[in-house]
């Protein structure tokens, strides 16, 4: 992760809710799962139910890693913000 990268990750978890434990916020993923597409719904599901990393996916799924790191980080923040 580049510093930019991070620097943009810093400021975009402000937005998350604070009081989410990590079984809730799970769960939030897991209900709105389902209104993603299919190639988020598997970087999603890859990512926090199977633990492969962003690279694993990207060669997985054949996408450019900045690709899969940015549909993971936009999609969950949606998921989670809902």
């Amino acid at each position: 992760m580049n510093d930019i990268t991070a620097i943009a990750n810093m400021e975009e978890v402000k937005t998350l809710p604070r009081n989410l434990e990590k079984d809730d916020w799970l769960n939030c993923i897991a209900e709105g799962i389902d209104e993603l597409s299919v190639t988020e719904r598997l970087i999603i599901s890859l990512f926090y139910y199977e633990s492969l990393t962003i690279k694993e996916i990207s060669l997985v799924l054949e996408m450019p890693e900045s690709e899969v790191s940015k549909i993971h980080y936009d999609k969950t923040l949606e998921l989670l913000n809902r």
